[in-house]
């Protein structure tokens, strides 16, 4: 019973994101529309043929029999069984036809319809084979133990009848069991052994028509679009062989030479500084401005000489500390007659004095700034490698996180499975044991479940069985994907999960 469960959740499951939107309902339409046309198509040829054999049938009659065969609405078999539910008078009807044909059709309507009818038949079967296990679980249970043979073997037939869905009687109720005749205790085990194996493929044949399809018509329209894909990108790929070569060959020198010029370089230039004390930052070297100076030196000594006796030190001194009174004092007299002087003069010459001094302040602040740059050299090499190596590293952080992702995948649905069933859980505990509860407290017996929700107990934690098999053992902590990203786990995670579960199941309910 718990066998034919498994295969059940999973259509179920296969169901329910079918049923998502219609982007979903269009793409189940078109994936079984060639399984819907066949079974049309054979409707039809069946249908022409038969009408061929009677000759009796009105013209009429027969123009109307394929108008409504030839309806959109008969490529859903599933909407008139529907139908057939909710009308006595054409349940009895062998034929799948609707009584007219109407002007529009919602296609997506009819396959939405579809599909929840489908599930639905799907959860009925679930609950029916829950039933069964609850009522044999509470049968083999401590509590039951006083149930005589007979009674057992009542409720084993009952189950499978229900599982099954057929009639047999292994053991007819007016039959009493004794305990002396073995031939008939040995007739019945038989009879019990002989139907067991059977239930699961007879479970699978009533629920064939509501499974989800084949997985050739699952993957039809990816493995079209797939081979159309890979013929037209190699036919590009054929012409375009050169090009593609181009591109490669440009992206990695591109690539290469990115990596070497803002990340390699900055930090070789980085240790360079740090080990050798070299400089890449300069704006003005001292030699230039030493040299600057000196000329300015000797030019206001030279041009202070010819006016009046004076000391070069002490013209040195002041030059130093940016004093050119003996130029500006002959420049201020100069002036009064700029263009007599600027000609037969000494205007000139004291102005190219300024042009020479405003060239050394310049240089010192230049090496001010030098000054500043080198001991900031470090600072801004590092600097200069932050945008390309983050760039680097966003593009291999998302690279990682698609790979991880792809390869987290079971884990991850896996992680969503059990929380989904451990949430069945303990809604069905809490809600199940509601009332059990109550009448526990009235009159001091212990709480038991039904029979229905003690089966979707056991049903939900051969679930978990199933799913934990994903889950990792090693010795050590682990790692394992979930929803959120990648999450540590305790050494021995499925030993520890099969416990939990043990203990949900040998819990007294």
């Amino acid at each position: 019973l718990l066998e034919s469960v498994l295969p059940l959740s999973t259509d179920i499951d296969y169901w329910s994101a079918q049923d998502g939107g219609s982007i979903s309902l269009i793409v189940y339409f078109v994936q079984s529309m060639p399984q819907r046309l066949y079974s049309w198509s054979t409707h039809v040829i069946s249908a022409v043929y038969s009408y061929s054999l009677d000759q009796k049938k009105h013209k009429h009659s027969i123009l109307e029999q394929l108008r409504v065969l030839m309806s959109s609405r008969y490529l859903f078999p599933v909407a008139d069984q529907i139908n057939t539910l909710h009308d006595s008078a054409r349940s009895k009807r062998k034929t799948l036809r609707f009584p007219r044909v109407p002007d529009t059709v919602n296609i997506l309507g009819l396959v939405g319809h579809e599909i929840r009818y489908k599930q639905q038949q799907l959860v009925a079967m679930q609950d029916k084979l829950a039933t069964s296990i609850g009522i044999l679980s509470q049968a083999a249970s401590e509590h039951n133990m006083e149930a005589s043979a007979e009674e057992l073997l009542l409720q084993i037939n009952n189950v499978i009848n229900i599982a099954t869905g057929s009639d047999a009687m292994l053991l007819d109720k007016e039959t009493t069991w004794s305990g002396k005749d073995s031939s008939a205790q040995t007739l019945l085990i038989q009879n019990i052994a002989e139907w067991i194996p059977d239930i699961s493929s007879k479970v699978s044949r009533q629920m064939q028509n509501y499974s989800r399809p084949s997985l050739a018509i699952r993957c039809w329209i990816p493995a079209v679009v797939l081979v159309a894909s890979a013929r037209l990108l190699s036919s590009y790929i054929t012409e375009h062989r050169d090009d593609f070569k181009d591109w490669i060959a440009d992206g990695l020198f591109t690539l290469r030479n990115y990596i070497s010029q803002y990340i390699l370089a900055p930090l070789k230039h980085g240790y360079e500084t740090i080990r050798y004390g070299k400089h890449t930052y300069s704006v003005m070297s001292d030699e230039s401005l030493a040299s600057d100076f000196r000329s300015l030196e000797d030019m206001v000594i030279g041009f202070a000489k010819r006016f009046s006796d004076v000391n070069p030190d002490d013209v040195r001194y002041r030059v130093e500390h940016g004093d050119l009174s003996d130029v500006m004092q002959v420049y201020s007299q100069e002036m009064q007659q700029p263009f007599r002087n600027a000609v037969f003069g000494d205007l000139v010459q004291a102005m190219l004095i300024q042009v020479q001094k405003v060239k050394v302040d310049v240089g010192q602040t230049m090496a001010a700034l030098d000054k500043l740059l080198k001991s900031n050299e470090l600072n801004f090499l590092l600097l200069s490698t932050v945008p390309a190596t983050l760039s680097i590293y966003a593009a291999a952080k998302w690279l990682s996180i698609r790979i991880s992702w792809w390869i987290g995948g079971s884990s991850r649905h896996t992680v969503t499975s059990i929380q989904t069933i451990v949430r069945d859980i303990d809604r069905l505990l809490n809600f199940g044991t509601r009332d059990e509860v109550t009448d526990s407290l009235a009159t001091t017996e212990a709480i038991h479940l039904p029979a229905a929700s003690q089966g979707h107990l056991i049903c939900l934690t051969h679930y978990l069985r199933h799913h934990a098999q994903m889950l990792p053992n090693s010795a050590s902590a682990g790692r394992l994907g979930t929803g959120a990203g990648w999450e540590f786990t305790l050494p021995h995670t499925r030993t520890m999960f099969l416990q939990d579960i043990r203990d949900i199941e040998s819990t007294n309910f």
